[in-house]
């Protein structure tokens, strides 16, 4: 039976508050099968922040042989029969790595289990070429099991592979799903983002958005929350539109913050606008935590941000920022927002919580 996974991704250092949706996500997977028994072994892997394209490849071939070698330091001494080999990754361009590390695995004599995270798996397969193809296929064929965050990169699979499939959305812990939405101050609109402040999450979107609809209504604020990610030179960007806008003094910036702080802030919040095309973006964690609060997400029609929200009032189909400053003034005048707020709690409540996702998750683990 097993007991015990040794767990690759990019969970960075626990000590330190993650540096993306991502490393919250993977470490969110660690401690939820921590809570079910598993004992975790950590193997992180290197988060290529270098800019500049032959530097960032450089950067990105070490440390594929650093990491292996780091996975093999850590797995080869184990012990086969109660241990496995959990892969975290977003697929793509890793495909031949992550074959690379599968078979390793398995010619060790582990159970390899991969949670493909976000949605670029989707674009990359049904883009890619025969060769490409063929690689996922034999990765998949070695899994003990596949895990995926959205049904649509399930399907795929399901498809091509026998491997046993399991549906694993990103989930909130029950702590950070609002018990009772509190009704929002109705004498002003408060919108945030938060998160990744880089230009596939579109920020510069975001305060566009909210100059238009400050200009219409007046009484409108917005806090941006976050830290940099791949571009600093896009983060100064960020916030030089922030210092020209003539409604700045409406504005709040803050870096990265703990979550907790975050979670303080939203209670007085009416909307998440989240107009994101990350290559990488799935099931976003900032969309579940805000959705949690009670917060009405106003967010791209991209990946599974649809399935997500579950409401295609809410969503945007391009990156326009008067496409989200009309869609902001229409729930405004037009739905009941205390209601809308509720309705996206529940969502979360009943579909992506702690409890509903890990029991389910639990079951699947019992048949490796």
């Amino acid at each position: 039976m097993i007991n015990k996974f040794y767990v690759f991704g990019n969970i960075g250092k626990m000590s330190e508050v993650p540096k993306s949706g991502g490393q919250s996500s993977a470490r969110r997977v660690i401690k939820g099968l921590e809570k079910m028994g598993y004992e975790m072994v950590t193997i992180s892997r290197r988060r290529c922040v270098l800019e500049g394209k032959l530097i960032h490849f450089l950067e990105t071939q070490s440390f594929a042989v650093i990491d292996l070698f780091k996975i093999l330091g850590h797995i080869i001494l184990g012990n086969r029969k109660t241990s496995a080999f959990l892969m975290l990754t977003y697929g793509g361009n890793l495909a031949p790595y992550e074959l690379i590390i599968t078979v390793v695995v398995r010619m060790l004599g582990y159970k390899s289990v991969i949670y493909m995270k976000g949605g670029q798996f989707m674009d990359y397969y049904n883009n890619g070429s025969k060769f490409y193809k063929w690689l996922v296929k034999k990765n998949m064929d070695l899994q003990a099991q596949a895990w995926f965050e959205g049904v649509p990169s399930l399907d795929i699979v399901k498809n091509i592979s026998d491997t046993h499939v399991v549906y694993y959305p990103n989930y909130v812990v029950d702590e950070n799903i609002a018990q009772e939405v509190d009704k929002r101050p109705s004498d002003r609109l408060n919108l945030i983002y938060f998160g990744r402040v880089t230009p596939d999450k579109n920020v510069d979107v975001v305060i566009k958005t909210f100059n238009i609809i400050n200009e219409k209504y007046g009484d409108v604020y917005l806090y941006v929350i976050g830290g940099s990610g791949f571009s600093k030179s896009y983060v100064t960007e960020v916030d030089e539109l922030i210092a020209s806008s003539p409604y700045k003094n409406h504005i709040i910036r803050m870096g990265l913050t703990p979550f907790s702080e975050i979670k303080e802030i939203m209670q007085t919040i009416h909307m998440f606008v989240f107009p994101s095309n990350a290559r990488c973006e799935g099931h976003s964690n900032s969309l579940n935590e805000a959705m949690g609060q009670g917060l009405i997400p106003v967010v791209s029609d991209y990946h599974f941000n649809g399935k997500i929200v579950g409401d295609e009032r809410l969503l945007v189909n391009d990156y326009n920022p008067q496409s989200y400053a009309s869609k902001i003034a229409y729930i405004r005048e037009n739905l009941d927002m205390d209601k809308l707020a509720i309705q996206m709690r529940d969502k979360v409540k009943d579909n992506y919580s702690f409890d509903i996702v890990n029991n389910r998750i639990y079951e699947e683990l019992k048949k490796l």
